[in-house]
């Protein structure tokens, strides 16, 4: 995984550099290339195959090429909603296949089948709301944000046990998470034009469970999000 990484930033790190010295070459007359049939779009979608083929996380990538396709081609818009109904209708399946696999092999060791309560499912699309969720074993799920917000309360809640995934979408939209203090974090969220910060407010006299860790992944673009353990 870390040399996948190291590997993409590499390539895009070689990209962004030729670029820059053929801009550089032809401003000094050394080297003709026609920049000025090449738009800002081309650039977009060149950034946004590079991030779906290199990248784990496809859905920057996909943003980048709609982006670029929708100003070239302005009569395709209307497939911006297509696509959303289609994001949405898809991560609802894979989270669902996600879930019951959960629960499944919860159900095997506990006999439980309550475990569904353990993830959240969070989605604003043009609105936005407040949650408080109060979970005994909470083990991650999904928030996502499109031209919307959402406050996610979960001071009331405690981690599970091992590495909880929470993956966050924000898409010209934001989410605020509050955690309680003595939860261990884990965050690697791609902010592009917009940003995901960590306000915390450290207290060494709190003690991490090691064994107990949440990790937050996910894209923030056009948008913001943060981690809080106050209100």
């Amino acid at each position: 995984m870390a040399w996948q990484k190291l590997k993409a930033r590499v390539i895009i790190g070689i990209l962004l550099i030729v670029i820059g010295g053929l801009f550089l070459l032809n401003n000094y007359d050394l080297f003709y290339f026609p920049f000025n049939e090449i738009t800002w779009e081309y650039f977009f979608i060149l950034f946004g195959l590079l991030l779906f083929s290199l990248s784990n996380n496809k859905t920057a990538g996909v943003i980048f090429i709609a982006i670029g396709l929708f100003n070239l081609v302005p009569e395709l818009w209307p497939l911006v909603f297509i696509l959303l109904g289609l994001y949405i209708i898809l991560r609802s399946k894979r989270g669902f296949s996600y879930f019951h696999s959960s629960y499944s092999s919860t159900d095997q060791k506990t006999g439980s089948s309550e475990s569904q309560k353990d993830f959240i499912e969070d989605v604003s699309i043009f609105g936005g709301g407040n949650k408080v969720y109060n979970i005994s074993n909470f083990r991650g799920g999904q928030i996502v944000s499109i031209f919307g917000g959402s406050d996610i309360n979960l001071t009331g809640s405690k981690l599970a046990e091992g590495e909880n995934s929470l993956e966050i979408t924000a898409i010209f939209g934001g989410t605020s998470i509050i955690i309680p203090a003595d939860w261990k974090v884990e965050s690697d969220v791609l902010s592009i034009f917009g940003g995901f910060g960590d306000k915390r407010r450290k207290d060494p006299n709190i003690v991490q469970d090691p064994g107990k860790t949440l990790s937050i992944k996910g894209i923030v673009l056009f948008g913001g999000g943060e981690i809080k353990n106050y209100l």
